[in-house]
């Protein structure tokens, strides 16, 4: 089944608004009343957050924000792609394969036609490391 057929059906999902966290015995957050998706980088010292814009959740910027939330990032949503910079939406995180643990995937769909693709992000300075057709 699509997702377009379940949410045809009625399926509505969850909207997160807030995650929290511990930093050495601190406890910190971060709210969007539009809606974010957050996650844990493997290296434990980051958060990549995708954070709403719009209550539709289909206009979300992506950030990277220090374990101690002191420092958010802005990830660029232009990327290179078969050697032209296209402006894309960053959509939701998948499982990173690559072998730094401060790198993590996010699943972008670029802006002038919609094609998926896999960004590895380091999350140490929130660049990207490689962009390849989505799966």
């Amino acid at each position: 089944m699509t997702l377009d057929r379940m949410i045809d059906l009625g399926w509505v999902p969850n909207k997160v608004v807030e995650v929290c966290w511990r930093w050495k015995a601190q406890r910190l957050r971060l709210a969007n009343h539009l809606g974010l998706l957050a996650m844990v980088v493997p290296d434990r010292q980051h958060l990549a957050v995708l954070w709403n814009h719009d209550a539709q959740g289909h206009d979300a910027t992506l950030y990277v924000v220090e374990g101690d939330n002191r420092r958010l990032t802005q990830v660029p949503s232009e990327v290179l792609i078969n050697g032209n910079v296209e402006a894309v939406t960053y959509c939701w995180f998948e499982h990173s394969e690559h072998e730094s643990l401060s790198a993590f995937t996010c699943v972008c769909t670029r802006r002038r036609d919609q094609a998926m693709y896999q960004v590895e992000i380091d999350a140490g300075s929130a660049t990207i490391l490689s962009v390849r057709p989505s799966r």
